[in-house]
This record gives C-alpha cells, structure tokens and sequence, in this order.
C-alpha cells in the first residue's frame, strides 16, 4: 500500500519497519506501549487495512508523520466505520507539540478525499468536544459542515461527496 501525502505530510500505512514508534506514540494519550503490544497493534492496523473496501470502512487508520521527518510518527488519524461502515467517522489524535499548525485540517482533507475518491464512500461524520476549538476549526476548513451538536454540547460534522 503506498502513503497518502498531503501538503507538508504523509498518512502512513504502518509495518513492522514502525515498531517503536508505535510503541512511543501509541495511544497518543498513555504510556509507550511493550514490544509485544506494538507488534500486536500494528498487526491489528495491517488487518484492518486489508478488510477496507470499496464503499465500506472497518477502520483505518494512518500514522501522521511529517514530509520533512518521515520516520516520526506525530499522531494517528483515519476513519472509523465500528459504527456505520457506509459512513465512517473521522478522528485525528495529534502529539500536543503538533496541534494548532494546520496539520489537522491536512489530515481532513486528505481523509476526505480518501474517502470520496479510493473507497467511494458518499458521506463521513465527525465531532469533538465543545472545548475543542482547533478540531472544530479544523473539520470545516477541511471542508465537513456542522450539523448539529450532541446533547452536551460537543459539534457533529458532515461531509458529504455533494459538499464538493
């Protein structure tokens, strides 16, 4: 499977080659994960990437790394279809040294077009905390529209292939 590339950055598809840095980084919001748990998780991502087709996401998900050092992983993004594999949701978890520089709405757009163009799905959702300004910000630049909110506040987002 060859990357995706966006304008300063590369949606990587993981292997064992990205063992420590999955271990470092992954989940972006816990501690660095054993050798074992990271080879357990890249193979549960290799997986999945083999049961994506054509109209229908289980999950996908990608590495952010930068253009410039392309062997660190900077966050994970994708699209998560546990729910609706027709219509997937978008997620973005991005290493905090990394946020509020543009990269999140590359990471949307790109996911966008991936969605649209290689599995021709004709809608993705998404949302994020009421607090969470960036990723707000970030899904409507990236070209989703706000829709609704959910009960406690937090955005839901839409794009759907006519948004184009």
């Amino acid at each position: 499977m060859l990357d995706y590339q966006a304008e300063n950055l590369i949606l990587h598809f993981v292997t064992k080659d990205d063992l420590s840095e999955v271990a470092r980084t992954w989940p972006s919001d816990h501690h660095p994960l054993s050798d074992t748990e990271a080879q357990e998780t890249v193979a549960y991502m290799q997986r999945n990437y083999k049961r994506n087709t054509k109209g229908c996401i289980r999950h996908l998900c990608l590495a952010v790394c930068g253009k410039e050092h392309p062997g660190t992983i900077m966050g994970w993004c994708g699209l998560d279809g546990s729910r609706n594999p027709a219509e997937p949701e978008l997620f973005i978890l991005l290493d905090e040294a990394y946020r509020n520089q543009g990269y999140g709405t590359q990471c949307v757009k790109e996911l966008l077009r991936i969605a649209v163009e290689d599995y021709a799905l004709s809608g993705v959702h998404g949302g994020c905390a009421k607090e969470n300004v960036a990723s707000a910000r970030a899904m409507e630049k990236g070209g989703m529209v706000q829709y609704g909110t959910e009960e406690n506040g937090d955005p839901l987002f839409r794009f759907t292939s006519r948004n184009k």
